[in-house]
């Protein structure tokens, strides 16, 4: 979103001298396009860009905004803007502007866009979490839990429900779904979201998660030493589920071809197999395989 760059001064303490004198401000600031409202009472400070808005929504819905409202404020505000507050935010200004976002718009997630991808998401719950605003965290929770959440682990063995994620996610994005559970207390949600982070490979979850202001977003130690002791573990398992086919269908015509062809593609295939997951590309299908060995009879289809 784009917003309106504006220079304006402001006054400032000598410090050797305890004189006033007149300054420019530290830094430019910028009025944010979509949130200044020119009746608004109150402006929230994010970074270097200004937002004004009503008091009374954000003190309805955030007891923190309440608290913080109840402060004094510093001098140099007060001499900007005498007749209402300004609170200084330590938030991106992103998350600041879709916080404000839910509180006019309520858990409805349409005012990001009909499928917000994670950063998104994010936003709302951390910050709808450490201002105390409930339904921002509980409409973009929701929406979470609808995609990456099962009523049983046991159904963690459908493969495909598993690697199956909400739109507009990429894979990297189930590192900070782990720590959305982990903020949140929502254990269900954590255990699909480590089970996404068992098919990243290991670099990558070092590496972490780039979030929109630049910091990186990692696994708690705890939880990427699960990750890579699991993955080990899917990876071995994968491995000794194939080697341990050794029969065909038990109406199989040509049982002895079939254990010899299946023999000599194992020790092929799974000899150059790179190690990546417990998706690994042996898991393609064995006559388009086989045939691509030539190990099929050639009076087979």
């Amino acid at each position: 979103m784009s917003e309106v760059p504006r220079k304006r001064p402001c006054y400032q303490e000598d410090d050797t001298s305890g004189s006033r004198s007149f300054v420019p401000l530290a830094a430019t600031r910028t009025r944010d396009a979509d949130y200044w409202f020119e009746d608004g009472n109150i402006i929230l400070v994010a970074e270097e860009v200004e937002f004004r808005v009503y008091a009374a929504p954000l003190m309805r819905c955030s007891p923190v905004f309440r608290d913080m409202l109840s402060l004094p404020q510093p001098q140099a505000d007060r001499d900007v803007y005498p007749s209402f507050p300004v609170v200084r935010l330590f938030d991106h200004p992103t998350d600041i502007r879709r916080l404000l976002g839910s509180i006019i718009f309520g858990n409805d997630l349409r005012f990001v866009k009909d499928r917000p991808d994670f950063q998104v998401l994010s936003s709302l719950i951390r910050m709808g979490h450490k201002y105390q605003i409930d339904h921002a965290v509980e409409g973009a929770l929701a929406y979470l839990q609808h995609y990456c959440s099962y009523p049983s682990p046991s159904q963690l063995t459908d493969l495909q429900a598993v690697v199956a994620a909400p739109p507009n996610f990429s894979a990297l994005d189930h590192i900070g779904v782990v720590n959305i559970a982990r903020l949140t207390h929502t254990p269900e949600l954590r255990l699909l979201g480590l089970a996404h982070c068992c098919t990243l490979n290991p670099k990558a979850l070092v590496r972490g998660l780039k979030r929109e202001d630049g910091t990186r977003e990692k696994l708690s130690p705890e939880d990427l030493t699960i990750v890579l002791l699991v993955r080990a573990e899917l990876i071995k398992d994968d491995s000794l589920d194939v080697l341990c086919i050794r029969d065909g269908a038990e109406d199989c015509e040509y049982a002895e071809e079939c254990r010899w062809m299946l023999m000599r593609f194992l020790a092929y295939h799974i000899g150059t197999q790179e190690q990546q997951s417990s998706s690994a590309c042996w898991r393609q299908a064995w006559s388009s395989q086989l045939q691509e060995f030539e190990m099929l009879p050639s009076d087979r289809p």
